[in-house]
């Protein structure tokens, strides 16, 4: 298992709820950044933002990774939605598209 950073502080619950469920899909998987960017679509960088929580990852980031990981992405998805209301409220602009 990998050693994460600490996540920043002020982060809304459901946002750091989010990025650790993120984080164990992650670690589950046993696949570095880069592979995990081979097999979602979204860039290294992107996946090392959205996993040290400064970028909300994208809805389709998430549906990604519960595809590489073997996981339903339902829970995750509604958790993402609430996690987007509480990230907006205090970032917004802060999404990006995929790359």
């Amino acid at each position: 298992m990998s050693r994460w950073k600490e996540l920043p502080a002020g982060l809304p619950a459901p946002v750091h709820q989010l990025i650790v469920r993120l984080r164990g899909l992650k670690d589950r998987s046993e696949l570095g950044t880069r592979q995990l960017s081979a097999r979602t679509g979204y860039s290294a960088k992107s996946w090392q933002r959205y996993l040290n929580g400064r970028t909300l990852p994208p809805r389709e980031a998430v549906e990604a990774l519960c595809r590489v990981g073997g996981d339903d992405p339902t829970r995750l998805l509604a958790l993402h939605e609430i996690a987007a209301q509480h990230w907006a409220e205090g970032r917004p602009d802060a999404t990006e598209p995929p790359g």
